[in-house]
């Protein structure tokens, strides 16, 4: 199974005085729990982290009486709670790209019965703003907030192709920090990626994060922030073959163009009820 922990970055400590390390890492205690780890004890949480396991014990507890974890008392572990929901949603909301390129996303998985992605860059993850499933055995874990390592995935590299010279800098010595033995041959596929973007405007990613499934990915850029995202559309391996792939590609640039058409034209905002 891939390992859909891989680039999540636990940053506890810093030499710079403007840190501060108690509320990194409560961060980090919320930041370990994932798909295939949903429970954790204090025990696993400190292994995760390099947090002491007394120093846990006060996070999870003080958490927990915020609303932020719920302690499982029949398994003797905690688990994330609702009120997480409230710290992404005024991100989430913001957000106008998943608006308008949702029904968009809809229409081209349906049509070619591939799962159709939206992700953003955090750190050395994508993270999933949108998603729509054209293969009714579509991974469904696939969700909103849903992780994969920028640096093995299609979405990943569109993105890193899309990156400035400073960025692509930052890019390299954050790699060097958490892959020390495999950075240069990371780097090196990245490159490749890049000589891809810059030929045909897509990137192709076959096998390198889910051995079975191959993927073609779109960077996107929009607004003065310069966020990065990318669209993919990934399927199995023997169904995306490399000249399926390469249509599937001119597909996704033509799906970006019409999202930032709608972009352009404005879109609805969301309609609320009078209370």
């Amino acid at each position: 199974m891939p390992d859909y922990s891989e680039g999540l970055q636990l940053k506890i400590e810093d030499d710079d005085p403007r840190f501060n390390s108690a509320l990194a890492r409560g961060l980090a205690i919320l930041r370990s729990f994932h798909i295939d780890q949903q429970f954790l004890a204090n025990a696993d949480i400190a292994e995760r982290t390099g947090i002491p396991k007394p120093t846990v014990s006060r996070l999870t507890y003080t958490l927990t009486q915020l609303g932020y974890l719920r302690y499982r008392e029949d398994i003797g572990k905690y688990e994330v709670a609702a009120g997480v929901v409230g710290l992404a949603y005024p991100y989430i909301a913001k957000q106008v790209v998943p608006s308008a390129a949702r029904p968009l996303m809809l229409k081209l998985a349906a049509e070619t019965n591939l799962n159709v992605g939206l992700g953003v860059v955090e750190g050395l993850s994508m993270l999933y703003l949108e998603y729509a499933p054209g293969d009714i055995k579509s991974n469904r874990r696939q969700r909103v907030g849903f992780r994969v390592p920028l640096v093995r995935t299609a979405m990943g590299r569109a993105c890193a192709s899309a990156m400035s010279p400073q960025q692509h800098k930052e890019l390299l010595e954050a790699m060097q920090h958490y892959y020390p033995k495999e950075w240069q041959s990371l780097w090196r596929e990245l490159e490749e990626s890049f000589e891809q973007y810059q030929k045909h405007g897509y990137v192709i990613s076959v096998g390198t994060f889910a051995k079975l499934t191959n993927t073609v990915a779109v960077p996107f850029i929009w607004g003065d922030s310069g966020t990065i995202m990318a669209f993919n559309a990934q399927g199995p391996a023997h169904l995306q073959t490399p000249a399926r792939m390469q249509r599937i590609g001119k597909k996704l640039l033509a799906l970006t163009d019409e999202v930032r058409e709608v972009l352009v034209r404005g879109v609805p905002g969301p309609q609320y009820p009078t209370i």
